[in-house]
């Protein structure tokens, strides 16, 4: 029997656009907000308490949403795909207790080893006590963040992908609000220093986290009605109990803990190897300015095609698990196919445009300060957010398909790899021999769980191969008409950032229908998401026609 409370929208392609969509929106507005953010802030220094405190912020964030969250998500759909809406019920209460345990025991944590790890990380012009003040401020948003999370995964679990979506994008436009405006009061109005904006900035994430628990109580009130509704006809007797779903939540959490710890601790690995691998290297310093310009620049503008992989990801978990619930094999295989090529294909023209436009990105969003370091940093940043797109997705898919113990395996080897080659590679190399590090253990990574999809269900990589192949080809085409525009070096002569913005823009548009006009002609959207071009074309003529 079908599911009936996630009749609309039966669609791997669908869940993972609207997701990925609601991620790049709020990823698209905290890279808009940092250039009046930056003026509020005044300082380098004080840049860089923003940008440590909230590397750390994501990185305990990034597990806190893919542990728990996507067990939740599982478990829920595992029970709607059998129509016992009772234990979905069980599975939202029970998750939000436990969630809600995890977030005070991860802020006191916080709290307790903020000095320690304020010092570890603190570069040698800035005040350790602002850092751990920073850190502390940070810890009431890691309790309730992880709430709001376990809210989140009961939707995502029922496919509603349009609450989990817009959730996400209010969070991050209440954030924004909240820390500009207190901000700019603070500092253009009450005259105070530039450290109390840094301070507010940081409780604005608490701030956001609320209203948005608030706001998916509100919008999914009557999804929620429909649950309890179908839960008190329901004529399935269930027999979990409160100590049985823990249980099952704890055994499907464990993976999807290990694996986020493991495989976000690239970040982490980078901040703390970074000062003492440049050391050795001798040719470049660990100043203020190259923190900011990796930790908050080029990470924040690399976030943006990264949101695939957490949007996909998001989506395909409730989708496999009903699939393999329904025992629809040849339907799991098309939801592999369908993820893998979706993000390769949005992912691969993204992340080459960062790399042939670094200089002009920069220059319109952080100015003329440091653009060398900006752009220099940009362009090997680029280079990772290939891997840090597409790899992620095999993890979700092994985990998915229920060979959690070998995912954990593989991204205990990816961490492994990054530790051992980092400080290695930075004393070598820099700065590109933290990102070439990053790009061997993602390849080990991604070699290993592929190896997992075809062992255990037979995929036919064939035509994905062909697929991808169409699109390095509409890959050089953005790089063939991108050569004029490099060629005669225009950026050297724009000192308005508004109008290098413009023409970014504009070159922007064309080599994006480059890329579409080439991987068009051999009709690589078409079949990934199965769009009838002529059809299209039709349409539109006969609505102009008129």
């Amino acid at each position: 029997m079908e599911d009936r409370v996630s009749s609309r929208k039966q669609s791997v392609l669908m869940g993972g656009l609207i997701s990925s969509a609601g991620i790049f929106i709020s990823k698209f507005l905290g890279l808009l907000y940092v250039v009046p953010f930056n003026a509020i802030l005044q300082t380098a220094e004080n840049q860089s308490y923003y940008s440590q405190t909230f590397n750390i912020y994501s990185y305990v964030i990034q597990i806190a949403t893919a542990g728990l969250p996507f067990a939740i998500a599982t478990l829920v759909a595992r029970y709607a795909a059998r129509n016992d809406y009772r234990t979905c019920l069980l599975v939202k209460k029970i998750s939000f207790v436990t969630m809600s345990v995890l977030g005070v025991v991860s802020a006191l944590i916080m709290i307790l080893f903020s000095g320690m790890i304020a010092g570890g990380i603190t570069p040698k012009e800035c005040d350790v006590d602002i850092m751990q003040k920073s850190i502390i401020l940070i810890s009431l948003a890691i309790f309730i963040i992880p709430i709001l999370s376990s809210i989140r995964g009961f939707y995502q679990g029922l496919k509603e992908m349009e609450i989990y979506s817009m959730s996400q994008v209010l969070e991050q436009l209440v954030r924004i609000i909240f820390l500009l405006t207190a901000g700019a009061l603070l500092v253009y109005v009450f005259n105070q220093d530039a450290i109390w904006a840094l301070y507010f900035s940081v409780i604005a994430a608490s701030v956001s986290g609320l209203l948005t628990i608030f706001y998916i109580r509100w919008k999914g009130k009557s999804k929620l009605n429909e649950v309890r509704q179908l839960a008190s006809t329901q004529e399935l007797e269930t027999k979990a109990d409160p100590r049985q779903i823990f249980k099952e939540l704890v055994y499907l959490a464990i993976p999807f803990l290990l694996t986020a710890i493991f495989g976000y601790c690239d970040s982490i690995i980078n901040q703390i190897d970074l000062k003492p691998g440049l050391q050795v290297y001798g040719e470049m310093k660990y100043t203020a300015e190259l923190s900011s310009a990796i930790f908050m620049h080029a990470t924040k503008i690399i976030a943006i095609p990264m949101i695939l992989s957490p949007g996909f990801s998001a989506a395909i978990i409730p989708y496999i698990t009903s699939a393999i619930e329904k025992k629809h094999i040849r339907l799991v295989r098309k939801y592999i196919l369908e993820c893998i090529e979706s993000v390769v294909y949005i992912a691969l023209p993204i992340c080459f445009m960062l790399f042939i436009f670094a200089k002009p990105i920069m220059f319109s969003l952080f100015g003329n300060a440091n653009l060398e370091l900006d752009t220099f940093v940009m362009k090997w940043y680029a280079l990772e957010a290939v891997c840090a797109t597409i790899c992620p997705i095999f993890s979700s898919i092994v985990m998915a398909i229920g060979y959690r113990k070998k995912i954990i395996i593989n991204t205990v080897i990816f961490a492994v790899i990054k530790l051992l080659t980092n400080r290695l590679l930075i004393s070598f190399m820099g700065v590109g021999g933290m990102i070439i590090s990053s790009l061997i253990a993602y390849s080990v990574f991604s070699v290993l769980n592929i190896y997992i999809i075809q062992k255990y269900y037979k995929v036919n990589w064939k035509y994905t191969f062909r697929k991808i192949l169409f699109m390095l080809i509409g890959v050089l085409a953005i790089y063939l008409v991108s050569i004029p525009f490099n060629m005669i070096g225009w950026i050297d002569y724009v000192d308005s950032r508004v109008i290098c913005l413009c023409i970014l823009a504009a070159m922007g548009i064309i080599t994006t229908l480059a890329y579409l006009g080439v991987t068009a002609f051999f009709q690589i959207p078409q079949s990934i998401f199965h769009i009838d071009l002529s059809s299209l074309v039709s349409k539109v003529k006969g609505k102009f026609g008129r």
